[in-house]
């Protein structure tokens, strides 16, 4: 006669190899992120205090600093500017796909101009890092170039 209880060992022995895995991945999964949102880069220039990050990271003198921080505040004009026209596009195209039922022309010129500004964005911060480039001594447009190329392989 048979009562079994061998079934139910397998059943809670599966069950809980299935539990400690499923706890594994969490963990990992937690770790990677953290690690992954950690790591600062170039993009943390464009936040709040990324100006100071990126002083801080390229470890500059008062004179470097000062011949950056002369042409900052006409790229933080030009940049408010272009996102603010960049959301006016994204609030077009959103109009777009929600009243159109096709693919339209409407909608294919919504994209393209959103493309366009993104592009000009996209340019002015390139031309920013140049900017900033010209001011700096050798070792650190080096750290300036890896930080740059670091954030063109980070999708966003």
């Amino acid at each position: 006669m048979s009562c079994g209880c061998h079934k139910k060992n397998k059943a809670g022995l599966l069950l809980g190899i299935f539990a400690g895995l499923i706890i594994l991945c969490v963990v990992i999964s937690a770790i990677t992120s953290k690690l992954i949102l950690a790591e600062k880069d170039w993009s943390q220039h464009d936040s709040v205090h990324g100006h100071q990050w990126l002083h801080k990271a390229l470890n500059l003198t008062d004179e470097e600093a000062t011949a950056i921080d002369a042409f900052e505040p006409k790229y933080r004009e030009q940049k408010a500017v272009l996102e603010a026209e960049f959301q006016e596009k994204i609030e077009a195209l959103r109009e777009q796909l929600i009243t159109s039922d096709q693919f339209s022309p409407e909608v294919e010129h919504a994209i393209h101009e959103l493309h366009l500004v993104h592009g000009q964005l996209q340019e002015l911060s390139i031309r920013h890092y140049y900017q900033m480039m010209s001011v700096l001594p050798p070792e650190k447009q080096a750290r300036l170039k890896e930080l740059a190329s670091q954030a063109l392989s980070v999708p966003q």
